[in-house]
C-alpha cells in the first residue's frame, strides 16, 4: 500500500511540474455556480484540490478554506497561486488513504478526483461524515461514457464514475441527494480539460 501512495504522488507531482497549471486558475464551472449554496465564510474542504484552482477561488469568496491533496508540487503550487491572488487557505498533504478527518465543514468540494474502489466509497463517505448539519457535498466527475473522448479523464473504467455508483456510495443515513446527472459539458480547464465531456454531478445534502 505504502508504494501505491507514493505512486499516486508521484503520478501527479509529474503532471504538475510541469511549466503553469495543468488545468488552469479558473474553478471548477460546476462547483464556481453552486457556491450561492454555501453559508457564507463557511468552512470548506476542497478534496483533492491538486494545484488549487477552486480552494483560491473559494478563499476569495470570503470562505475558510482547507485544501487537501497527496501531491507536494500541487499544493506548493495552489499556495503560490494564492499567494498572487491576494489569499489564504489551509492545506493538508496527505494520500486518503490515510486521511483521518477531525473537523467538521459547511462544505466539501471536489472536482475530477480519480479514486478506485473501496477507496472511493471510504473517502466520500468520510467526507459526508464531517458535514455539519445542512452541509453540501458538492463534486463533477467524469463519465465512464468519458473514455472514447479526448477531453481529459484517465482511460481506466475503475476511475472513472456512473450514476449508480455515487448513489450507492451515499445511501447513508441522513444523505439527501438533491442533484445527480449524467450530463455533456464543455470543458475549457487549462491543458488538461479541454472540449466536450461527459461527467457526473453531484450534490448531497446532509440532514
Amino acid at each position: 500500500m505504502q508504494n501505491e501512495e507514493l505512486s499516486a504522488a508521484r503520478m501527479w507531482d509529474n503532471k504538475f511540474s510541469r511549466e503553469g497549471y495543468f488545468y488552469g486558475f479558473e474553478p471548477n464551472a460546476f462547483i464556481e455556480s453552486k457556491t450561492s449554496l454555501l453559508v457564507p465564510k463557511g468552512k470548506v474542504l476542497c478534496l483533492g484540490e491538486g494545484e488549487g484552482r477552486n480552494a483560491v477561488y473559494l478563499a476569495d469568496k470570503g470562505f475558510n478554506v482547507t485544501a487537501l491533496d497527496a501531491s507536494p508540487i500541487g499544493m506548493t503550487k495552489a499556495l503560490a497561486m494564492a499567494s498572487k491572488r491576494g489569499v489564504s487557505f489551509k492545506t493538508e498533504l496527505l494520500d486518503l488513504e490515510q486521511w483521518e478527518p477531525k473537523e467538521q465543514y459547511n462544505a466539501v468540494v471536489s472536482s475530477y478526483l480519480h479514486l478506485e474502489e473501496p477507496l472511493r466509497t471510504k473517502a466520500f463517505r468520510q467526507a459526508f461524515e464531517i458535514l455539519k448539519t445542512n452541509g453540501y457535498f458538492i463534486g463533477e466527475f467524469f463519465s465512464i461514457n468519458q473514455i472514447p473522448r479526448e477531453s481529459g479523464g484517465p482511460k481506466k473504467p475503475s476511475l472513472l464514475y456512473t450514476i449508480d455508483d455515487l448513489k450507492k456510495v451515499f445511501d447513508v443515513e441522513g444523505a439527501k441527494l438533491i442533484y445527480l446527472e449524467e450530463c455533456d459539458v464543455a470543458l475549457d480547464e487549462g491543458n488538461g480539460h479541454q472540449g466536450d465531456a461527459l461527467v457526473v454531478r453531484v450534490i448531497v445534502q446532509k440532514a
